[in-house]
């Protein structure tokens, strides 16, 4: 009988527990406030936020946030970075998890995004150019 309650309270346990297994963590930061998220991002002692303990921007009527993502801000030869959760997906990151956009006169914006956790810590392309160069490394040593 005392094996029944205890896995009566380990699933009853596992399921209230759901929501947060399935949540994803994302850095938390702006380089105007920052400037260890910035271009050159440092992670020691920043924000980790669990994006589904987040409340979303009171603008969006979204359910649970499913991405990180980072913003690269250029106006007029001044570089801000944001690394946050993201809740409205867009529907062509496989084929591009980064995009950039021109503004009016000196604005540039290209947003990037993933779907791992504390994968927003740099530009996608400079993961997948060290995860290139990791598994090249490999290939060669075996």
């Amino acid at each position: 009988m005392k094996n029944l309650s205890f896995v009566v309270v380990v699933v009853a346990s596992l399921l209230c527990s759901a929501k947060y297994a399935s949540s994803i963590l994302c850095y938390d930061c702006n380089s105007e406030y920052d400037p260890r998220c910035g271009e050159h991002f440092d992670p020691f002692s920043l924000g980790i936020i669990n994006c589904s303990l987040k409340d979303p921007p009171e603008h969006l009527e979204v359910g649970e946030p499913t991405f990180c993502r980072s913003i690269k801000m250029e106006i007029e030869n001044k570089v801000r970075i944001v690394r946050q959760c993201g809740y409205l997906a867009d529907k062509n990151v496989a084929e591009n998890p980064c995009r950039r956009v021109v503004g009016n006169g000196d604005l540039f914006v290209t947003y990037c995004t993933c779907n791992t956790d504390l994968c927003n810590s740099a530009s996608i392309n400079y993961q997948q150019m060290a995860l290139f160069v990791i598994i090249f490394v490999l290939v060669l040593v075996i």
